[in-house]
């Protein structure tokens, strides 16, 4: 088993990666933002995202982002900060956090070139100003971390997770017990927050007072809800704990 390599100088800060937390959703990248600010939650989500968010080592302009194709091959982007490319107008104006940024263009282009992205989200681009908006967030962590997540009814024909209550009771009191995970959980067609099919993030599961706390990153407003509640009004579950966050021989 091979952990990653963190002997480059050029990796975006623990500054730049807690500051996640405090940046909001401009876009329908709300698989993004979540799946980012998530994996800041564990010591290895954060190594991750050093290793794949780097700045140029000789010009700190530039931001290199790295994506893993189907075949496992990792992909460099490289992305201005001080300049806007074109077609990104509308992006360099309303997203103020250049990593955050960088990171959406690099998806654009990264889907642009593979069109990998699961064939609902595909029908969705018609109605988007770039093709990183409407995303999976599994396809999205997997293509960032290149190791699958756990999954939950993502891509199931479900409106909730009530039939999946025992698989999803099993994940909570893991996470009860382990406080370092990087999960999201999203609505389907039923409405949370004014929206349908958005990303949460989960931050923290208290059996013992039969709740959660998720996270939407517009408002950037935790919510604390009944799990019941939530069984009923979530459609899925997609992540990692923090030991999943390394990569095996066979995912290099």
């Amino acid at each position: 088993m091979n952990s990653f390599n963190l002997n480059f100088r050029a990796s975006i800060s623990d500054k730049d990666i807690d500051n996640f937390k405090h940046s909001k959703q401009y876009f329908s990248d709300c698989y993004l933002m979540t799946t980012l600010e998530t994996l800041s939650h564990t010591n290895n989500g954060r190594n991750i995202l050093k290793e794949q968010i780097q700045y140029d080592d000789n010009n700190p302009k530039l931001i290199n982002c790295y994506l893993y194709s189907k075949n496992g091959q990792k992909e460099k982007y490289t992305i201005p900060t001080n300049a806007v490319i074109d077609g990104y107008e509308k992006l360099y104006k309303n997203q103020p956090n250049e990593i955050i940024r960088s990171m959406d263009i690099t998806v654009d282009m990264y889907e642009n070139k593979h069109k990998s992205k699961p064939w609902l989200c595909k029908l969705a681009d018609t109605f988007n100003d770039y093709s990183f908006e409407k995303n999976s967030p599994s396809h999205f962590m997997e293509v960032l971390t290149g190791i699958k997540p756990t999954i939950i009814a993502e891509q199931d024909l479900n409106f909730d997770l009530t039939r999946y209550k025992k698989q999803v009771m099993e994940l909570f009191e893991r996470m009860d017990k382990e406080k370092q995970h990087s999960f999201v959980i999203g609505t389907g067609p039923k409405m949370l927050d004014g929206r349908t099919w958005h990303v949460y993030i989960l931050e923290n599961v208290d059996l013992k007072n039969n709740t959660i706390t998720v996270k939407e990153k517009r408002s950037n407003t935790p919510r604390t809800m009944n799990i019941d509640t939530a069984l009923n009004t979530f459609k899925y579950i997609v992540g990692y704990f923090n030991s999943d966050l390394v990569k095996k021989e066979s995912q290099q």
